[in-house]
């Protein structure tokens, strides 16, 4: 026994974890049930899966969606769990993962999961044994963790490739945020200084591009209507006045009637994206352990401390 949890614990070393966002489906099977054959879910999972990696999914996106959403109704029985439509958070690799869940499930269970990779338009089905169940106080009851089970080699590899992406583009969007972060801790004066710089820049040249405009369609406003009713240089003035005057109202007309719209919109998507982005922080929060959450305090008051003592 010793001996496979050793050799299980090398195995999940060996896999990269990421915090991901993905359609999730998961639904409480017999122990038994995990050497039957299950058609609907191969054929489903081989016609998205490729050999190629994610790359040659990603390729054929537009093809491969109808026939997703095609085939989604013949296994969204009313046991699977969770919404089509919605995309949860979840801590994953090649080997496992872990993510929020309703219901309370108990160590040992075994579970048939589907896993739509929101970015590839990537559908992977496959079994899951639940190492873990715990309670939280969040959206979610309960936080789950699964080792996945009986995992085609070619949909580990689409679900390796996927991580590799996504720990990629995460290092890179990070190193860029903690070099700002730096920056603006180090030499607060500079680096407000260069944003104030740019955003006056923009601000100068937009200007500038708005005048030549209206410089340019009054002039060609000019000689249109001086060539079509031949009229002297005061009446040609004053009829491109009333021109600009009328499309500018009638402009200023339109926008107010969309504002509000588009008002509301932008407000239900911002608030949509800080909610969502809150309960990716407390996810992220909850994953850690006792000691990560220590250091990432320690350095959090240790930032705060030396900008305000140096800083400032």
């Amino acid at each position: 026994m010793d001996k496979i949890n050793v050799t299980k614990n090398k195995n999940r070393r060996v896999f990269f974890r990421i915090y991901d966002e993905v359609n999730l489906f998961y639904q409480k099977i017999d122990e038994k049930l995990l050497t039957e054959p299950q058609p609907v879910f191969d054929n489903i999972s081989s016609t998205l899966s490729s050999p190629t990696g994610l790359e040659k999914v990603s390729q054929d996106s537009a093809l491969l969606l109808p026939r997703l959403e095609k085939n989604l109704p013949d296994i969204m029985t009313p046991d699977f769990h969770s919404n089509e439509s919605e995309t949860r958070n979840v801590n994953i690799s090649a080997s496992g993962m872990a993510f929020d869940c309703e219901d309370a499930l108990e160590e040992g269970d075994y579970l048939v999961i589907k896993i739509l990779l929101a970015s590839g338009m990537a559908a992977i089905v496959t079994y899951g044994k639940v190492v873990y169940c715990k309670s939280i106080g969040s959206q979610y009851p309960y936080f789950v963790g699964t080792h996945f089970v009986n995992m085609k080699d070619e949909d580990r590899e689409l679900l390796s490739a996927h991580v590799a992406k996504k720990r990629s583009q995460q290092i890179r969007v990070r190193g860029l945020i903690l070099a700002a972060v730096i920056a603006v801790i180090a030499a607060p004066d500079v680096a407000f200084g260069l944003l104030f710089e740019l955003v006056h820049f923009l601000f100068e040249h937009l200007l500038e591009i708005i005048h030549l405009t209206f410089e340019f369609i009054e002039s060609n406003l000019d000689h249109l209507i001086e060539h079509l009713f031949h009229t002297d240089l005061h009446q040609t003035q004053v009829i491109v006045f009333y021109v600009i005057a009328s499309s500018a109202v009638y402009g200023l007309y339109r926008l107010l009637r969309v504002l509000p719209s588009f008002y509301r919109r932008c407000k239900d998507n911002l608030l949509a994206a800080c909610a969502h982005q809150k309960a990716s922080w407390l996810y992220y929060w909850r994953e850690q352990s006792l000691v990560n959450k220590l250091k990432l305090a320690v350095i959090g008051v240790a930032l705060i401390t030396g900008y305000i003592f140096f800083g400032m």
